[in-house]
């Protein structure tokens, strides 16, 4: 449970931070509860001293981005909740490197890419996160290109000593797996990264992301709310095709239901909660591993308070 709103902190007016903000209005699932603060600093400096607060008040801080691959408590979240689309939102080119914020979307840094002629990130248009999320989580597609192997470098803030410093990793300091990185958990902040991209001509760029984008409305249930893939594809199969093979396509709990395009995806008709969404990833789950043994991993994210439902008590 939250803890009241008597017991917590006022924050210092400058910092320019909301309280009890929706969440719901920032997720691509349209679903959750309020952030306890939620605040959208100018630029890095902003940001430090919104942390340093934070801190000091022992309150979580929590980045949201695009909204996607994650579902926010009914309850709402005790945290600090910060959008970066001011302070990490820039784009910036220097021959086959780009530098981009943390904030960028995945579609619109791509966009920008094939109008430099520069390919690489063809596969990340149909993908509605943002570069640190993607950051964090290797984001890709399902035919193993992945953003992890175009990075070179990573900025963070991270806290060093008593100063929150801004630090640059090299890629080959972060460990990238499947749907996962070192930068995840590691309590560093990602402000943004450099990647390198290789020249393609624009229309060879622009006619493969075409083709994407038309697969992905094709198979996926884009135009319904939905947090992206819910599960881990388990190792050499399809999270999608073993959660069909258990009968699990149109389940429902409450207003959540199992895509009947895609059964990776839960979607809904604006009207389920957080705990029908939760409530029904447990019973896929137990329906897959009676139907086939496979113990399927969360994808998506949970941001609550207190322990997190059954569903997401699995370990990766």
């Amino acid at each position: 449970m939250r803890r009241m709103a008597a017991t917590l902190p006022e924050a210092p007016r400058e910092l320019a931070l909301t309280r009890d903000e929706p969440l719901a209005r920032h997720t691509y699932m349209r679903i959750g509860g309020p952030a306890a603060y939620f605040g959208t600093p100018t630029d890095v400096d902003a940001l430090r001293r919104i942390v340093t607060w934070a801190r000091r008040a022992r309150l979580p801080l929590r980045v949201i981005g695009g909204g996607s691959n994650v579902l926010v408590s009914d309850e709402g979240v005790t945290a600090v909740v910060l959008s970066l689309r001011a302070a990490c939102g820039a784009i910036r080119f220097d021959g086959p490197l780009v530098t981009a914020g943390a904030a960028v979307m995945l579609p619109r840094l791509a966009h920008a890419a094939a109008e430099q002629a520069l390919g690489g990130l063809e596969f990340a248009i149909g993908i509605p996160g943002a570069v640190g999320g993607a950051l964090q989580t290797n984001a890709g597609i399902g035919d193993g290109r992945a953003i992890g192997p175009l990075v070179r470098t990573v900025d963070v803030l991270r806290l060093v000593g008593d100063v929150l410093t801004r630090v640059t990793l090299p890629a080959n300091e972060i460990t990238w797996g499947y749907r996962e990185t070192s930068l995840r958990g590691s309590g560093d902040l990602v402000l943004g990264a450099t990647l390198e991209l290789s020249p393609r001509p624009r229309a060879e760029i622009e006619a493969e992301m075409r083709r994407l984008l038309d697969a992905r409305q094709a198979s996926q249930p884009t135009a319904t709310p939905n947090a992206g893939s819910t599960f881990c594809n388990p190792p050499g199969d399809y999270a999608g095709r073993v959660i069909e093979a258990a009968g699990c396509t149109g389940l429902a709990v409450g207003a959540a239901r199992i895509s009947e395009l895609h059964a990776n995806f839960v979607v809904h008709d604006g009207s389920a909660r957080a705990a029908d969404v939760a409530a029904l990833m447990a019973e896929v789950q137990t329906r897959v591993r009676v139907a086939s043994g496979v113990t399927l991993v969360p994808e998506i994210e949970w941001w609550g308070d207190g322990p997190p439902p059954a569903a997401f008590a699995v370990a990766g």
